[in-house]
């Protein structure tokens, strides 16, 4: 299977990234710790759609993560924080996931605000007193 960004052809040299990517990444380092490919090339492509608000949450992120780093050898970008945010699902909170709906799955995973919580268990110890 042909790498993401190649051009199909079965050498797959560094020079077969479409753009210049390779190029790019072999300038900034954005290296696959594997081998000789850049980061994303070693990736599979998933097409995700994203409400407005959470792009430009997700850019106001990025923006504020790279600002804090000392490491610069990786490039970090929307993708790379949305890989993090995927991995945090599946490995730390799928046992939670529950509900019919986006809002119900999102709801069940993230955690609730303390006074939503505090009138949650105040509505349910009135119920169990009934």
């Amino acid at each position: 299977m042909p790498k993401i960004g190649g051009t199909g052809n079965a050498g797959g040299g560094k020079g077969s990234a479409v753009g210049g990517s390779a190029i790019l990444g072999r300038l900034i380092g954005d290296r696959d710790d594997q081998g000789g490919d850049p980061k994303w090339a070693t990736l599979e492509r998933k097409e995700a759609r994203l409400r407005a608000d959470q792009l430009s949450d997700l850019a106001d992120l990025r923006r504020h993560v790279n600002a804090r780093r000392h490491d610069r050898s990786e490039i970090i970008t929307d993708n790379t924080l949305i890989r993090v945010a995927v991995d945090l699902l599946l490995r730390g909170h799928a046992h939670r996931l529950r509900g019919d709906t986006e809002e119900d799955l999102r709801n069940s995973v993230l955690p609730k605000r303390r006074g939503a919580q505090v009138q949650e268990e105040t509505g349910q110890e009135a119920a169990e007193r009934e």
